[in-house]
């Protein structure tokens, strides 16, 4: 792989390339490549230390296993950080379209009977919606809710075992 890639730094003094001459694979920077007597009146500049080994190959395995071991530890517990995953994740909520399906017109059901009855009490007590509008959105995700998780408990205990 080192064979593949360019130099980045000038053959002759070890400074930066340019992109444009690292781009083209000069192996000298702009001052180096001017004659020899132009470079004399150009300050010298000191060399950078050789390069280092690749960091990767210096790192033991069994401390690369080590940390590999310990950010998978650190993601499960990220997955298992609230009660509730832990639950959702124990009943298996959702696992199957039929379940989902069951869940979804639960849900739209709830929310339509409440929404309903909330009109129905509306016109029949002759109060503006205005007043009703908050007791029908609460009401209905509540209503909608409820009836979701019925709905799912009963496709979960229709399913084929």
């Amino acid at each position: 792989m080192a064979a593949t890639a360019h130099r980045t730094r000038c053959s002759a003094c070890g400074r930066a390339l340019p992109f444009a001459d690292w781009t083209r694979g000069r192996p000298l920077c702009e001052p180096c490549a001017r004659p020899a007597a132009a470079r004399r009146a150009a300050p010298p500049v000191p060399a950078p230390p050789p390069p280092a080994d690749d960091l990767v190959d210096t790192v033991p395995d069994a401390l690369i296993d080590e940390l590999v071991a310990a950010l998978e530890a650190e993601a499960a517990k990220l997955d298992q950080a609230s009660p509730l995953a832990g639950v959702l994740a124990e009943l298996e909520l959702g696992r199957t379209p039929r379940e989902r399906h069951w869940a979804a017109w639960g849900f739209a059901a709830g929310f339509a009977l409440n929404a309903g009855i909330a009109k129905w009490a509306q016109v029949a007590s002759g109060a503006p919606i205005s007043d009703f509008l908050a007791p029908i959105l609460i009401g209905g995700v509540v209503a909608g809710a409820t009836c979701a998780a019925i709905a799912w408990g009963i496709a979960r205990l229709r399913q084929p075992a």
